[in-house]
């Protein structure tokens, strides 16, 4: 049998977000999650390479979409789940587990999604899911079809709600932990964000070091770069003047140590009163943020703009003059991979980080950015103030930063692996088929 890859043709491939709608606001330029502009990324830039991508994904616990035009949503055809009995019995599931005061289970949820995947993913190459909590019908259509299945992991969900101080408990945790267990197991293949995460998935969930590949995340380098109108315009906008200006983007999760960020600012501004800091983004702490900074004294020169779409990121950043990652001491290694971190990279941005995780492995203190201890608001001052001192300095580690974004964390570069790694998948799993005599899924 021909190899499916060595032709080089179109793949057909079937993406996965978590759920439909932020999918489809972020590719309408909407402010969203980083996990659905990531998603959303990826399908504009798979699909600009000539490859055929179906979206296979959720709007609601009934409502499956399968689309080739997110633009023009269809409802998924299913089967079995769309009888009245399977309605009927999924009410009165829900009922029942209400009296008795169990959570929702998502089980029949699950089989509906299975019965829509059974219709939508023959006749394409390859299935790529962004792993999501509770959600294992897609691992187990593309397991009964034969289709390849790529598991994309961000992170152990699990775990975040764990360091967040909500952990999941009871039945839900079970739900929970089966069904990151249940795609591990029936992926072809696991993509993860960091090397953290994957020596994580190892240890705790045994999946096979061979069949895990780490993409960090990247930015896109032709949007993300130094703009010197956009610096104008953000700068008229806040009444910044030359105001030194440190800035900070992200969704103010518990994680994103903002608050460290704050006092390590109030000690600077002390010396340098016409200091500015902008704060991009939204999320669960930025009120305790907002009041922190006045109860700092500082309220005056911290500005927070809220949720932004991520096409304007790249003006706020332009404006700047270092950007800030700041991550607290945690129990874990950080298993992320920070967008922002290279974003501001591909802006020219001299960078100030904490040095936990992924962080210090692009992140080389002194040639490309500063690293500081995680949570000592003292270092992360004075590497800010250092770096506002010395424009050449400055200018330097900016300038390096670009240059390691553009060839090491382009979006160019990912999609180009991305697409190897997906051909050689396709390409192994015809082997094995050919291997077993199985003609039950061939490439029309």
């Amino acid at each position: 049998m021909p190899s499916l890859g060595a032709d080089r043709s179109p793949l057909r491939i079937v993406l996965c977000p978590p759920d439909f709608l932020p999918f489809r606001e972020a590719s309408q330029g909407k402010p969203v999650d980083a996990t659905y502009v990531i998603q959303s990324q990826l399908a504009q830039r798979l699909s600009a390479r000539a490859n055929q991508l179906t979206i296979l994904s959720t709007q609601s616990n009934t409502d499956i979409i399968c689309a080739t035009d997110i633009e023009r949503p269809q409802v998924a055809p299913r089967s079995f789940s769309n009888r009245r009995w399977f309605s009927l019995a999924g009410k009165a599931s829900w009922k029942a587990q209400q009296a008795v005061g169990i959570p929702y289970l998502n089980v029949f949820s699950n089989i509906r999604l299975y019965d829509a995947a059974l219709q939508c993913l023959p006749g394409n190459d390859l299935v790529y899911e962004r792993n999501s909590l509770y959600r294992t019908g897609i691992a187990t259509a593309s397991r009964k079809l034969g289709i390849p299945y790529v598991l994309y992991i961000e992170a152990d969900e699990v775990l975040e709600f764990d360091i967040m101080g909500r952990p999941l408990m009871g039945l839900l945790r079970r739900r929970a932990l089966h069904g990151i267990g249940h795609n591990l197991r029936a992926a072809d293949h696991i993509v993860c964000v960091s090397e953290q995460l994957k020596q994580h998935l190892v240890r705790r969930w045994k999946a096979p070091a061979e069949r895990i590949d780490v993409f960090s995340n990247v930015a896109d380098t032709d949007k993300f770069r130094p703009d010197e109108v956009a610096r104008a315009e953000i700068r008229a906008e806040f009444g910044l003047g030359d105001s030194p200006l440190v800035v900070f983007v992200g969704q103010f999760y518990q994680w994103h140590d903002v608050g460290t960020l704050l006092s390590a600012f109030a000690g600077l501004s002390a010396a340098r009163p016409n200091a500015r800091l902008l704060l991009v983004g939204d999320g669960d702490t930025r009120k305790r943020m907002a009041q922190q900074a006045t109860n700092l004294g500082i309220g005056d020169r911290v500005h927070f703009t809220g949720s932004v779409p991520h096409g304007s990121v790249p003006r706020y950043l332009a404006a700047a003059d270092v950007a800030v990652v700041p991550y607290p001491p945690l129990p874990v290694d950080v298993w992320l991979s920070p967008l922002k971190l290279f974003e501001y990279m591909a802006c020219g941005l001299a960078i100030v980080a904490s040095a936990t995780g992924q962080v210090v492995e692009v992140i080389q203190n002194g040639h490309n950015g500063l690293t500081v201890a995680p949570g000592d608001s003292s270092t992360m001052g004075q590497a800010i103030n250092r770096l506002l001192d010395d424009d050449v300095f400055r200018a330097q580690m900016g300038h390096q930063a670009r240059h390691d974004a553009v060839t090491s964390h382009s979006w160019t570069l990912y999609i180009e692996r991305l697409e190897t790694l997906f051909r050689k998948i396709i390409d192994d799993a015809a082997r094995h088929r050919t291997a077993r005599g199985d003609r039950g899924y061939a490439r029309l």
